[in-house]
């Protein structure tokens, strides 16, 4: 079976944990080829059996030329680890209000800026918020601030990645005691760990220095997690993040397309989700 690995034009090299996934499906007799989904030609990716959205990271900075490219693929018959529909709705980051759905619980949330103003009202207020794009990644444009402040925030961070919506979210202070991200696989938790931000930071993105090490998730965050991936079809892998209030997880974000599924953590993990994945191919082809 040959798989393609879709990664991209300013992330081409594969990261320590594609590499793992990418050794573990060689291990299981597929051959593998990482294509950048902004670079290879449609024929590439047709010549594989199935492809991964393991890497696609710089899908922000046109999502509309990124959900042309995966209807495309899967016009022309290419195989793709996630619908095309679905990847293309999780990769706007505002759609993590519909996963309430779902029974669980998110951090308040507003569409726009506007929205967040009418619904707060109070102008002076120094409640913590959080602003962010909707479409991004790495932390970039993701700025604290609050209503006193947000027409600056949001000021600063169009200037910072001008032409992108942008959401509002209440601050979490619980993020100081770690975000649990937890890597999902046919529906299942099969592997978590836990970020902890730099003292004086709350964002987790590599690039800020988080501590990051496996553990086991609360029982709590593995349900909600479980829920979620029930919600959305059982993906073949996604990834789920929050944090614990008291005895309740609050989701920040669920990702279906590109997330970072820590699988050095345990190499055993990626073994799994090698196995799920030729499975999946078999299935496809049956």
């Amino acid at each position: 079976m040959h798989i393609a690995i879709a990664a991209c034009r300013t992330n081409p090299q594969l990261s320590l944990s594609n590499k793992t996934l990418q050794s573990a499906l060689e291990t299981c007799g597929a051959r593998v080829s990482v294509l950048n989904w902004n670079e290879h030609s449609a024929a590439d990716f047709l010549s594989c059996d199935l492809t991964l959205l393991r890497q696609t990271w710089d899908y922000q900075n046109d999502p509309g030329g990124f959900a042309a490219w995966l209807i495309r693929l899967n016009a022309m018959g290419g195989q793709i680890e996630a619908r095309p529909d679905l990847a293309i709705w999780n990769n706007d980051k505002r759609t993590l209000i519909e996963i309430k759905a779902a029974g669980v619980e998110i951090p308040e949330t507003y569409r726009s800026v506007e929205d967040a103003i009418a619904s707060q009202g109070d102008r002076g207020s120094t409640e913590k918020l959080v602003l962010k794009p909707a479409f991004g990644g790495d932390g970039v444009g993701v700025e604290e601030t609050c209503l006193s402040e947000i027409e600056a925030t949001r000021t600063k961070i169009e200037r910072d990645v001008p032409g992108r919506p942008i959401l509002v979210q209440e601050f979490l202070p619980e993020i100081d005691d770690g975000e649990w991200k937890m890597t999902c696989i046919d529906g299942k938790v099969e592997l978590a760990v836990q970020a902890k931000p730099m003292t004086g930071e709350f964002r987790i993105n590599s690039r800020f220095g988080p501590t990051i090490a496996a553990a086991e998730p609360p029982a709590a965050a593995r349900s909600a997690a479980e829920k979620i991936m029930a919600f959305v079809g059982a993906p073949l892998c996604a990834r789920v993040d929050g944090v614990m209030r008291e005895d309740r997880f609050i989701c920040t974000e669920l990702e279906l397309c590109d997330p970072d599924l820590h699988l050095h953590y345990a190499p055993e993990v990626a073994t799994i989700l090698a196995e799920a994945t030729l499975r999946r191919i078999d299935g496809e082809q049956a």
